[in-house]
């Protein structure tokens, strides 16, 4: 058998162990996290034909960060596989397809295994939250993963200018962060193109396809939602640079604090690729030094210009760790000590100080991005057969993914991630709120009147007394329940259907008027704000 068909299937087996040992520590749950819920609402939309849409007939709405892994999932849809499983498979796939060509790349075609690839694979293995992120959450970070590496092994290995455009232009449709990699990542591709004999127009091709990608990207846009970015940019980050820049700083900071072999790791790559600067010259400095500093230094301006994210285990940097460890195990220190003993002593090193045996033998830190979109469509799923018997209400919801992607009736995305006008309504975002979650404006709110809003409350079988308000929920709408006009417009009701099912939550006072009281028996309860 070939050797590259025998490191694709080691490494398939070993991404199927770490996302199986993942899978185990968050919940064994197989249709993604919140968010991956979010691609699945338009991934279904557009399979069907009614275009990019957060509700059938609503407004156009970019909602999702990777066009490329919507359209994926559409089409998937529009075959008829069972969407989740279906990408939880292709994420496998493509990451086990990238380290079996990372793995390549390091040990050539002398030999299956080297100590290097061994120590490449163990390293990579025991960070929490890489198989995670690129595997089991659905999102397209596993695409990402693997366009970012085919880019960045195609530098190294002098890869043909066309090959490398069909990757940059894959990689624009992917993320929005993509213009920025991928300008990067095309200069150090026609820097590196001069060794190759690569001349005239040829090398630049790459950048051509980057900035022609991102151009017409930008028009289709502008010509369909009307906005240059996605709307989860505009719901997301802040125009508040300085502000961004802290908390960036903060979440930089938490990242190695988890990790802390990869500062090690990035801090030998910069020392050797300033030695050799200082031995030779700018004009002679090697490709691959400027390749791996450009990569640690846009991985980590990123986050300083957007202010990271929310997520546990530092979501904005997993799709780089593959190539913060590459850097070193290609580096000169690495093959002055590479030896069995430093290897091993290395990895028990990144083992411990991660917490992987912590977190992937008992419970993951993630574990609740799963719950809650099981619990979104536990919610969904009652709230169609609660009112099975009379038209849905328009629900108004803080976790967006799971509600909408079940609900039959309409949701308003109250955060604004699939909402143009609350993403809009103000470009610097409130302080003192959850990063990605201080989009929510009252007076777009009042505006957009949701029959429902859940800010608190559920389903029970029992008569509910008092409708309890987590502290959480209740900061993110920005305490709004206290205001006089909420209380005009809005009341904590419960209600009940025929079958004997209770609903409690806060429910519009002309909706409440609307309700067959044959149907449902209502009441009006009182409130308590707790720290839960």
């Amino acid at each position: 058998m070939p050797k590259g068909m025998i490191r694709f299937l080691i490494s398939l087996l070993i991404v199927l162990v770490g996302s199986l040992i993942a899978w185990n520590a968050n919940g064994r749950s197989y249709i993604g996290v919140d968010d991956a819920e979010i691609y699945h609402v338009y991934m279904k939309h557009v399979s069907e034909g009614h275009g990019f849409v957060y509700s059938i007939g609503g407004e156009r709405v970019e909602g999702f960060t990777s066009l490329l892994w919507t359209l994926i999932g559409g089409g998937i849809h529009y075959v008829s596989l069972p969407l989740e499983l279906t990408l939880m498979m292709l994420n496998v796939i493509l990451i086990a397809l990238l380290l079996s060509r990372i793995w390549g790349y390091i040990d050539g075609d002398s030999q299956v295994w080297s100590l290097r690839s061994i120590m490449f694979f163990s390293l990579l293995f025991v960070m929490p939250g890489f198989f995670e992120w690129t595997v089991l959450s659905q999102l397209e970070t596993g695409l990402w993963t693997m366009l970012l590496g085919f880019i960045t092994l195609g530098i190294l290995k002098y890869e043909t200018a066309w090959k490398m455009c069909g990757l940059f232009a894959l990689l624009i449709l992917c993320r929005p962060e993509a213009m920025l990699w991928g300008m990067a990542l095309s200069f150090v591709y026609v820097l590196s193109s001069k060794n190759e004999g690569v001349i005239g127009i040829k090398k630049y091709l790459p950048l051509f396809v980057v900035l022609i990608t991102t151009g017409l990207l930008i028009s289709w846009r502008l010509s369909y939602f009307g906005f240059p970015l996605p709307n989860t940019y505009y719901a997301k980050v802040s125009s508040d640079i300085v502000s961004n820049g802290f908390i960036g700083l903060k979440y930089i900071a938490k990242f190695f604090v988890q990790f802390p072999i990869i500062p090690a790791l990035m801090g030998i790559t910069f020392y050797e690729a300033i030695r050799r600067l200082r031995e030779c010259s700018l004009r002679t400095i090697s490709e691959k030094d400027v390749l791996f500093i450009t990569i640690i230094a846009v991985s980590l301006f990123i986050p300083v210009y957007t202010g990271g994210d929310h997520f546990q285990l530092s979501r904005f940097f997993q799709p780089i760790l593959p190539f913060y460890i590459l850097g070193f195990c290609l580096s000169a220190l690495f093959d002055r000590y590479a030896q069995r003993s430093f290897a091993i002593l290395l990895i028990i090193i990144a083992m411990t100080s991660s917490r992987w045996i912590v977190y992937a033998f008992s419970e993951s830190p993630l574990k609740h991005e799963w719950s809650i979109a099981l619990e979104g469509r536990k919610q969904s799923h009652e709230m169609n057969a609660f009112f099975e018997e009379t038209s849905l209400p328009i629900q108004g919801v803080l976790t967006a993914g799971a509600t909408a992607y079940i609900y039959e009736g309409t949701t308003i995305d109250l955060l604004g991630l699939n909402n143009v006008e609350m993403a809009h309504a103000e470009s610097v975002k409130k302080q003192g709120i959850m990063k990605n979650h201080a989009s929510f404006v009252p007076h777009i709110f009042y505006r957009q009147y949701p029959d429902v809003l859940w800010m608190a409350g559920g389903f029970s079988q029992s008569e509910p007394v008092i409708l309890n308000i987590p502290y959480f929920n209740a900061n993110i709408f920005h305490n709004i329940q206290r205001e006089d006009r909420f209380k005009k417009m809005y009341g904590a009701y419960a209600i009940r259907n025929k079958r004997g099912v209770w609903l409690a939550a806060f429910m519009s006072r002309r909706y409440i008027q609307s309700l067959d009281t044959n149907a449902f028996f209502i009441k009006e309860i009182s409130t308590v704000e707790t720290q839960n």
